[in-house]
């Protein structure tokens, strides 16, 4: 095992102290191909487990225990015969860990699972679940028993020891994921549909009893106050006790260089907060099935009640020369409130001469933040073409969550800024409070772009971008972000 510290400068001046252990190798870049799935698992009572894909058809699988360091220099191989890896869960009573898969048997899919003997012990057993189904998932309820969400001709299912249920249609690529809530017994099943007329829409179905009985079917992207909202990965979501809290990677469907990250809670109002938005050059080339800004995962710190957000980013000022396609690098945020406000994103990792992909931050944040990753020796993905094959450390990265920034607080005096303008992300403009007699605008370069007075609407003046608001009001200044999309 590797392990150093990385001091590094990031935009807008932030910058992060970050401890990155080498935990394992891989000569498989591409880890999974649609949102960010549960390979890393933090346990406050026996530490941190972490699955990847190593090789063709081998999976591995390391443990931190608690206070101590990485058991395995590159890991341990939990299965004797070829498997494709699903995720990996852990049953909180006992602290063992759950690890889903899926093979071929005579032409036939079949899923199975991996579970520990005992926490961290890495001497796993499978049991096969089911015939006919692939892409198995796994989330382990409150009373340590595992449900799994997997695929069937096209459709999503959620399984139970007796039993699946079919929940909708999706398509021939993997958009689905699988939360649970520790507490409660709560599940969410989140997928996108990837083919036909309703290509891109995002789904969520919650079950608030393991499986005995399901709310209905919500389409998320209906309720999206933007046109980004179509899904090219599906979502990522984790539960306080019963709310979920669902991050999503959206474009218009179109055009990949364009993305904003959006965080949904059905219990606030408005139930969809901007986490990040980015748009690259035109030129820009990202690789096979990708977004400017994806696969983002969410983790929460419940005694402190913040929310955190982990996702990948591509650089268009770093090219890898083999391949001409963008790197990639580590970028994560924060919220205090509820993720109606998230700090400014903090870069986690490079820019350097290799591309770390496919990142999931541990659902469990106390005071830390844990991310897996990989670090890409060449930019791509060789099983799709994109560049040579090579060997690729596995990283862990340990954060303090007090280095990543929080929204700047608005002052106490007046309206917080944000809720001066209608909080939507919008073609056409947004609106102004009456209050405000005075509105100045400066882009994200720091150059002021509108000065305005007795301001109703404004918006369809500018470019697509991140704007800084001040907003003058009797009772004084607020402050506020807004995002353009078009």
């Amino acid at each position: 095992m590797i392990r150093l510290w990385l001091g590094l400068a990031i935009a807008a001046a932030a910058s992060a102290r970050v401890l990155v252990d080498t935990i394992g190798w891989t000569d498989r870049d591409r880890q999974f191909y649609g949102p960010a799935l549960r390979f890393l698992v933090h346990d406050t009572t026996f530490g941190t487990h972490a699955v990847w894909k190593s090789g063709y058809g081998e999976i591995r699988y390391n443990h931190r225990p608690r206070g101590d360091t990485w058991r395995w220099p590159g890991g341990t191989v939990i299965n004797p015969f070829q498997r494709n890896l699903g995720c990996l869960d852990i049953d909180v009573r006992h602290g063992w860990a759950y690890v889903s898969a899926d093979y071929l048997w005579q032409g036939t899919p079949l899923i199975s699972y991996f579970t520990d003997s005992a926490p961290g012990a890495g001497r796993f057993r499978e049991s096969v679940l089911n015939a006919g189904l692939r892409r198995n998932l796994v989330a382990a309820s409150d009373r340590g028993y595992p449900k799994w969400l997997a695929l069937s001709d096209d459709s999503v299912y959620f399984q139970g020891f007796f039993g699946a249920t079919r929940l909708g249609e999706t398509g021939v690529y993997p958009t689905h994921n699988l939360a649970v809530a520790k507490q409660t017994g709560r599940f969410g099943c989140i997928w996108a549909t990837n083919q036909g007329p309703n290509s891109g829409r995002l789904y969520l179905k919650q079950t608030p009893n393991n499986g005995a009985n399901w709310y209905a079917t919500v389409c998320l992207s209906d309720s999206v106050p933007s046109s980004f909202a179509r899904s090219l990965l599906g979502a990522c979501a984790t539960y306080d006790t019963i709310r979920i809290h669902l991050v999503a990677d959206f474009y218009d469907g179109a055009d990949p260089s364009e993305v904003v990250i959006w965080h949904y809670c059905p219990y606030d109002a408005p139930s969809w907060h901007v986490v990040h938005y980015l748009s690259l050059p035109g030129a820009a080339r990202l690789g096979d099935h990708n977004l400017a800004a994806c696969r983002p995962s969410i983790g929460m710190d419940r005694r402190r009640r913040e929310l955190y957000v982990a996702w990948e980013q591509f650089d268009p000022d770093n090219v890898d020369p083999l391949t001409g396609l963008c790197r990639a690098d580590v970028w994560a945020t924060r919220s205090r409130d509820n993720g109606r406000t998230w700090g400014e994103p903090v870069r986690l990792t490079g820019p350097d001469q290799t591309s770390r992909r496919f990142p999931f931050l541990a659902e469990v944040v106390d005071e830390t933040l844990r991310v897996i990753c990989f670090q890409d020796q060449v930019a791509g993905l060789w099983e799709q073409g994109e560049g040579a094959q090579t060997t690729n450390p596995v990283l862990v990265l340990s954060v303090p969550a007090a280095q990543l920034p929080v929204a700047v607080a608005e002052p106490a005096s007046g309206r917080p800024g944000p809720g001066l303008v209608r909080p939507l992300v919008s073609a056409r403009g947004f609106d102004v409070a009456p209050a405000v007699r005075r509105l100045t605008a400066t882009d994200a370069a720091g150059r002021a772009v509108l000065d305005l007075r007795r301001p109703r609407r404004f918006g369809p003046e500018l470019a697509a971008g991140v704007y800084f608001l001040l907003l003058e009001t009797a009772a004084g200044r607020s402050r506020a972000r807004v995002v353009k999309t078009r």
